[in-house]
């Protein structure tokens, strides 16, 4: 099933990717998020994953560059 352009447009969910060294991969949802700057992008919170017997968490942001509406 293939989705239109308007679905596209107002999908609240993107995908980041995080490839560890050792090639064990890790999907993390992002959330649609307007920032305190009023910029307009995607927001993580990472509590916790294991990678080789160490804890790492941490954010994923992005957000759409140039000026704010």
């Amino acid at each position: 099933m293939s989705e239109n352009a308007e679905e596209k447009q107002t999908r609240n969910i993107v995908i980041a990717n995080l490839s560890m060294p050792d090639g064990k991969n890790y999907e993390i949802p992002l959330v649609k998020k307007t920032f305190s700057s009023g910029r307009e992008g995607y927001y993580a919170q990472i509590p916790a994953f294991i990678y080789n017997n160490d804890v790492y968490g941490g954010q994923i942001q992005v957000w759409r560059k140039g000026d704010t509406k």
